[in-house]
């Protein structure tokens, strides 16, 4: 179980890298090498949380904790502050 965790930790790890590697580039190979960390780990929090809304994970949004299923649903662009418009009268 153990070196499970730590294989999906090195993974993640991979891939913040790989991210933070493109972001230089996008960047003209300059800038702080840990804005692109942070750059890039953000990015796939947000690209793991809108996979997760997606169904693309085995974890459900129910068994997400609610500030974290609050950011997904922000990062995916649908927070409960962006509800649809009602189709009810104003009037009245």
């Amino acid at each position: 179980m153990a070196g499970d965790r730590r294989r999906a930790v090195d993974s993640r790890e991979v891939k913040i890298r790989v991210r933070a590697y493109e972001i230089w580039r996008r960047q003209g190979r300059n800038g702080d090498p840990a804005d692109h960390w942070r750059e890039a780990e953000h990015e796939l929090k947000a690209q793991e949380a809108a996979d997760t809304l997606q169904g693309r994970s085995g974890a459900t949004v129910e068994e997400t904790p609610p500030v974290e299923a609050a950011e997904a649903l922000e990062l995916a662009g649908n927070s409960p502050g962006k509800s649809k418009p009602s189709h009810r009268s104003s009037k009245g």
